[in-house]
């Protein structure tokens, strides 16, 4: 399925696909220091850039991101935090070694539907449920790691895909995976914290803290 995949994505994808056509939903925020603007990916839109919609386990989102005042922006993936309003779960975005890799996390639900594919290479980031802040999967959850020697080759274009981390004086747009699996967009807000700012907050909402609701 992945050679599939990587082969949809390297020759492009469906030309004149409905995803392109389809409008997003979307949302803008700004300070003194920078501007963003953010687009929620369904799941056409993920397989029309990827060839598939990585079974539908994480919030993806497309930033584009202006420096303003003439200095440089210091670009950080920890910058940026999503947050459910409906179920309360937040969670830091994901690099793409933790989404494709050589080690892989499973978590095995409730309902004993397998969810695959985020890479545990590097670790993932933290996963809040409700106001627990607790980093574990739920209780009824059972969490194995399988590891491959083989190279998974989405890892690559995820690379080229992901919002870089690296300081930016230009405009610069990338993708943000969150693990949160079956929120609607209109639930969701994207809070993203400025350099100055101390780190983010879930529910923070001052100058340096930049929150978009997607509509």
């Amino acid at each position: 399925m992945i050679a599939a995949a990587l082969l949809f994505t390297l020759t492009g994808g469906f030309a004149g696909g409905a995803a392109k056509d389809k409008k997003l939903p979307s949302g803008e925020a700004s300070n003194d220091a920078v501007s963003i603007e953010a687009t929620y990916f369904d799941a056409a839109q993920l397989k029309d850039t990827f060839g598939t919609d990585f079974d539908n386990i994480f919030s993806v989102v497309e930033v584009t991101l202006t420096p303003k005042g003439g200095k440089p922006l210091d670009v950080h993936l920890d910058d940026f935090l999503m947050r459910s309003e409906q179920s309360g779960a937040h969670s830091g975005a994901l690099a793409a070694s933790q989404i494709a890799g050589q080690d892989t996390l499973v978590v095995h639900q409730a309902d004993t539907r397998p969810k695959r594919g985020v890479g545990f290479g590097g670790g993932m980031g933290p996963i809040m449920m409700g106001g627990g802040g607790n980093a574990a999967p739920p209780p009824e959850s059972k969490v194995e790691v399988k590891n491959s020697e083989k190279r998974d080759p989405m890892l690559d274009v995820l690379k080229r895909k992901i919002l870089a981390e690296k300081p930016t004086s230009e405009p610069v747009t990338g993708l943000l995976f969150f693990p949160l699996d079956k929120e609607k967009p209109k639930n969701l807000v994207l809070v993203y914290t400025t350099p100055s700012a101390n780190p983010p907050a879930a529910d923070a909402s001052t100058p340096d803290r930049l929150r978009i609701r997607f509509k």
